[in-house]
């Protein structure tokens, strides 16, 4: 059964565990947690088998090197078309803020319908473009970590180098046709569902029009 964890740091970042399995993975750490390392060392640091970035902005990918190097064999994962994020400070917004964001190589690049494998489960990939232009959510069974595409009753910003609201809309519309009524952990905010979003979310509820 998947377990998910949250630590609230410059987003929501989440440790993803499969106990029967025994494998587990991070989603966007935005930044240093003590408290998220000391739970991947409690699960067995090995079980760590990815890094999985929803997109790149600084507040989701700020701490992806140090952790890399900490746990050398885990596989970072970003999509395919925002690759150049985890390397450029005015996409990654870093350059705005003035918060240093350590340069780092992806080790796998996504695309939609790509599936990783995790434990018993699949990790599914959906191009979700808008906030950014190369941003992915990701399922795995009834789980979906939205990132900053889908956020409870409301959508992320597309006012970012890349953004494009027609974009975000057309990404929502593809969220809210997938099967089922999966769990949504998003970058920021309260956890939700795929069907209270359908029926409540103003922005999803324009992008079916």
């Amino acid at each position: 059964m998947i377990k998910v964890e949250c630590f609230e740091i410059s987003c929501n970042c989440y440790f993803v565990t499969d106990d029967k399995s025994g494998v587990a993975l991070v989603v966007d750490p935005g930044e240093a947690c003590p408290q998220l390392e000391k739970r991947i060392d409690e699960f067995g640091a090995d079980k760590l088998k990815y890094i999985l970035l929803t997109h790149g902005h600084y507040d989701h990918i700020g701490n992806v090197a140090a952790m890399k190097r900490k746990y050398p064999y885990v596989k970072v994962v970003i999509g395919e078309n925002e690759e150049s994020f985890t390397s450029d400070g005015m996409l990654n917004l870093s350059m705005f803020t003035g918060i240093y964001v350590e340069k780092f190589k992806p080790d796998i690049l996504v695309k939609e319908g790509i599936e990783l494998d995790f434990g018993n489960e699949k990790i599914r990939v959906y191009e979700t473009p808008g906030h950014t232009d190369g941003g992915v959510c990701y399922r795995i069974g009834d789980v979906m970590f939205t990132g900053d595409t889908l956020f409870y009753l409301s959508m992320g910003r597309t006012d970012f180098p890349t953004g494009s609201s027609q974009k975000i809309k057309e990404s929502l519309k593809k969220l809210a046709e997938l099967d089922g009524n999966p769990d949504i952990y998003c970058g920021h905010g309260d956890k939700t569902t795929l069907g209270f979003e359908r029926k409540n979310n103003p922005y999803m509820k324009d992008s079916l029009l």
